[in-house]
């Protein structure tokens, strides 16, 4: 069994994700286009006005730029298991403008999300391919590993859905994409404010009309960030810890439990208080 992120620059991202416990992650942001099959469990996904349920065998499309709810459910006698993958929207966009041969009437756009139950076994084969490519360690062409994530996008067409042309940028957004590919550094104001292009004042106040400031946003994307690993890796905590900003694995631990109302190593199944 793999356990692992891999990623690809400009292409995309995938993990493998085993779940001890029945748990549910609240106000969870999809920065990226994102594809869910569920091995093991179940999978429910709300959000203003709907609720979602996946269940083992089923997959999920999620459009970028949701802020979710999602609780994973363990099969009766074992873990919840799942395989997730993203999408750079580069490539999306990339497929938007050369991947029209199949025409585009009567295509739905994935907002926010849309089951597409059981896969066909042509489409399974695709995802376990584009899966393999964003793992491979060089010895795949990048060309290739394109190529084997944009089929993925084909089925989805051939299916009568497509992800959503790039939205526009929040700065929230932009602040997540820059520090989401170095969550543990030292990031600060400064530090981001001229990573954007902007003065400090411009970007304290851009953040204040999306409602929100920046250590918040800063701290959602290393909590987020540090979940995923627990998921989907089999570093131990004190390595999450560090990868996520934190020198100390007990103020990690105080704020992963402040922000999902668990500790850390609830996820990988030892147990905790009710």
């Amino acid at each position: 069994m793999r356990h692992m992120v891999a990623e690809k620059t400009g292409i995309g991202a995938t993990g493998h994700i085993t779940q001890a416990n029945h748990l549910g992650f609240t106000s969870l942001t999809t920065d990226l286009p994102l594809l869910i099959i569920v091995r093991r469990g179940r999978k429910i996904i709300r959000g203003p006005g709907h609720e979602f349920v996946v269940e083992a065998g089923e997959a999920i499309a999620i459009a970028q730029g949701q802020v979710l709810d999602f609780e994973n459910i363990p099969a009766e006698g074992g873990a919840y298991e799942a395989r997730w993958m993203v999408f750079d929207t580069e490539i999306v966009a990339a497929f938007g403008e050369t991947g029209n041969t199949l025409g585009t009437i009567g295509m739905e756009t994935v907002m926010p999300a849309r089951l597409l139950g059981p896969m066909r076994d042509g489409f399974l084969m695709a995802f376990e391919q584009a899966v393999a490519a964003l793992e491979d360690h060089g010895d795949l062409p990048e060309i290739v590993v394109h190529h084997r994530v944009t089929e993925l996008l084909t089925w989805l067409k051939a299916g009568g859905l497509c992800f959503s042309p790039l939205l526009p940028d929040s700065f929230s957004a932009r602040i997540r994409r820059l520090v989401g590919r170095r969550p543990g550094q030292a990031w600060t104001s400064a530090a981001i404010s001229s990573a954007l292009g902007v003065s400090d004042a411009t970007l304290r106040r851009r953040l204040q009309h999306e409602g929100c400031c920046l250590r918040d946003v800063l701290t959602d994307i290393r909590m987020t960030h540090a979940m995923q690993l627990l998921q989907s890796s089999v570093l131990p905590i004190s390595a999450i810890a560090a990868s996520s900003g934190f020198e100390s694995q007990s103020r990690f631990a105080i704020r992963f439990r402040h922000r999902f109302g668990f500790p850390p190593s609830a996820i990988r199944g030892r147990a905790f208080p009710g």
